[in-house]
């Protein structure tokens, strides 16, 4: 199994469960923007407790390393996040429970089927909600892997966006001098 099929395996068990869910950060970034360099996907997920089990039995082999059951039950408590990881490809899928904020109540409600890769579509954020996204984790960490997407999404993507959308989070969210680097190009 490599990395791709590490991440549509993934994707179809989490659709199999019937766990809502989206595909964001860099991943994301690449459905809408240019391909780069990542040994990871982020997952924002809805999940129940009642299939925290069935979902790691699944991947309850040599090929992949899950946390305890308790582990993950206690991440949804606390709306954090867990990983699986492909240990041959060392790719890792984050699975992050969604936060309840209004931002990601509103974000989830808008992803989309988009085609993931030949073989599988799958839910995904908008591109403006990643960029949001993406323009909130930059103004915590500070990495330019962040700025960096959010022009490739721009330059492939951008007739498509939804500007007064992305400008409406960006004031409610003051993110308005992380958006001022990408307008300016800095």
């Amino acid at each position: 199994m490599n990395q791709q099929q590490f991440f549509e395996e993934v994707i179809q068990q989490l659709e199999k469960f019937g766990i809502p869910y989206m595909i964001s950060g860099s991943i994301g970034a690449m459905i809408y923007g240019e391909p780069r360099l990542t040994n990871d996907m982020d997952i924002v997920i809805e999940l129940n407790e009642l299939l925290v089990e069935p979902l790691l039995n699944h991947f309850l082999s040599e090929a992949f390393y899950v946390p305890p059951t308790d582990v993950v039950t206690e991440e949804i408590g606390r709306r954090g996040q867990f990983n699986i990881l492909h240990i041959d490809s060392g790719s890792k899928v984050g699975l992050i429970i969604r936060k309840d904020t209004e931002f990601a109540r509103e974000e989830f409600s808008r992803r989309r089927l988009t085609p993931f890769s030949e073989k599988v579509e799958a839910q995904s954020a908008t591109p403006e909600d990643i960029i949001i996204s993406k323009l909130n984790y930059y103004k915590i960490g500070g990495s330019e892997k962040h700025i960096q997407d959010i022009r490739s999404m721009v330059a492939v993507s951008g007739e498509e966006l939804d500007f007064n959308y992305l400008r409406d989070w960006v004031d409610r969210l003051d993110l308005k001098s992380e958006w001022r680097a990408i307008e300016s190009g800095h």
